[in-house]
């Protein structure tokens, strides 16, 4: 595939200034050097900072028409092959020709030379002759993870890549429909929320790929093509293999567990429920309502607090109430993302670093309160995460929304109510990307998926006391 039979005008592709093709190649010739220095030495830590920098130049490089060749310096940065071990000389060597070839092919950008057809093609067979596989067939691991929490974590990932491949395949027949890439881009960012904490990589890494895109085109950095979709498909198709790898092995753990003598969890009752034991059916406008305790989905709560806790090097304490309090299961299924989003966005903006806190006379430990109670004069679910940390920094998000052009004038920035501000679409306060944070989708996520339901969300902060996201919910 190269700009030729992408069935674009290739002008409108390359929409890098002089100044960006520059950059480019001078960051290509960094990571160049790099390679050649893994070649001379062990390659120690260095491999991790070229996959780094790979993914910093690939977005540049897909607004070329080189999607394909992102895909290839993507799939071997991590320099590991099927079986674990570290890429030979013989493909970092490719790695170098590879880098020289993309060199020479944006000078002629550059320079308003047009590519040979066979471009892309030569590379894909560089790097396959020195063994590199553009597909990834390491087994990812979730090990030492509770099963029914994982359980949960796998279904609530299958669901939402369906949800992803049916937001594509609708995106691809109106291509300049940005709020189908806004949807996507949600569902993405949602996903990314429960996956971070289970460590695995792949999936990770191909959410942040498929973000960036779809962030770049809602900026206007980036316009639809052909081969964009294909880049997006390829990446969807990753989750999916990953998602299928995860699932297998969950099934030969529980397997495993088994042959040993030991009871595997069991989610699916062998007998009818009654009610009262926590998952019952009631009558509604003849309809059968399935009910469910918000205790069934604690531990996957506890857990990602735990690890992101860790993650960010936080003291972090959760404390729950009400979690007897039932919900349609429905109900309950779509508010796990919102929750551990705001879990999330508690722990990374809300609760300080420990130094912070103690120069504030605070605990060293911060609290996160998950509150649940019932309105039953309106039927609704009340369901609250409050923490005790910095607050929700109010110059900061008006100057933001200002800067970012969601309000129009300064005199609207300060006019605007700050529980509206928060949740506007790509709103981050945060000053870099990272995988947690910076897409400024959390809150839009939350505010979003809540009203769906028919439902709200209050927001309270008091500076340097806490902040407190209260959900209401009809049942």
């Amino acid at each position: 595939m190269s700009d030729v039979d992408s069935g674009h005008d290739p002008a409108e592709q390359r929409a890098l200034s002089p100044q960006g093709i520059d950059q480019l190649l001078v960051d290509l010739g960094r990571i160049r050097a790099l390679v050649v220095e893994c070649l001379a030495s062990p390659p120690d830590c260095k491999e991790a900072l070229i996959g780094r920098q790979i993914r910093e130049v690939s977005l540049p490089l897909c607004r070329l028409s080189l999607a394909r060749v992102v895909e290839v310096l993507n799939s071997s940065a991590p320099y590991q092959d099927y079986q674990g071990e570290t890429l030979s000389n013989q493909g970092l060597q490719a790695y170098v020709e590879v880098l020289d070839d993309v060199t020479c092919y944006i000078e002629s950008i550059r320079d308003g030379y047009q590519c040979d057809d066979d471009f892309l093609e030569n590379i894909e067979d560089k790097m396959s002759d020195a063994g590199v596989r553009p597909e990834s067939s390491a087994t990812p691991s979730l090990e030492n993870f509770p099963a029914d929490v994982m359980k949960d974590f796998l279904d609530s990932v299958d669901s939402s890549l369906r949800e992803i491949r049916l937001l594509l395949a609708q995106w691809q027949q109106v291509p300049e429909q940005k709020p189908l890439a806004m949807e996507l881009l949600r569902h993405l960012h949602a996903l990314k929320g429960g996956v971070l904490v289970y460590g695995v990589e792949g999936l990770v890494d191909n959410i942040q790929y498929l973000e960036s895109y779809v962030a770049a085109f809602l900026k206007g950095e980036l316009k639809t093509s052909r081969t964009l979709f294909e880049l997006l498909e390829r990446y969807v198709s990753r989750l999916d293999v990953i998602a299928k790898l995860l699932a297998r092995q969950q099934v030969e753990n529980l397997l495993s567990f088994t042959a040993e003598g030991v009871e595997p969890v069991s989610r699916s009752p062998a007998r009818p429920l009654q009610r009262g034991s926590g998952l019952w059916l009631e009558g509604a406008d003849g309809r059968e309502v399935v009910r469910q305790p918000f205790s069934q989905k604690l531990p996957r709560l506890r857990f990602l607090v735990e690890r992101a806790s860790v993650m960010l090097d936080k003291q972090v304490r959760l404390i729950v109430r009400g979690e007897a309090l039932e919900m349609p299961v429905e109900v309950l299924g779509k508010l796990i993302a919102p929750l551990e989003l705001l879990l999330w966005n508690a722990i990374d903006h809300g609760i300080e670093p420990l130094a912070r806190r103690r120069a504030m006379g605070k605990a060293d430990c911060g609290e996160i309160v998950l509150s649940f109670g019932l309105n039953e004069q309106d039927s609704m679910a009340v369901i609250t995460v409050a923490d005790d940390g910095a607050g929700i920094d109010e110059v900061a998000v008006r100057q933001k929304a200002l800067d970012s052009g969601c309000v129009t004038s300064a005199e609207a920035a300060a006019q605007a109510a700050l529980s509206e501000m928060i949740f506007y679409p790509g709103l981050s306060t945060s000053p870099s990307i990272s995988p947690v944070s910076g897409r400024g989708m959390g809150l839009d996520v939350v505010n979003i998926e809540v009203g769906r339901l028919g439902g709200e969300v209050q927001v309270a902060s008091i500076a340097g006391r806490g902040a407190s996201f209260t959900l209401f919910v009809p049942l």
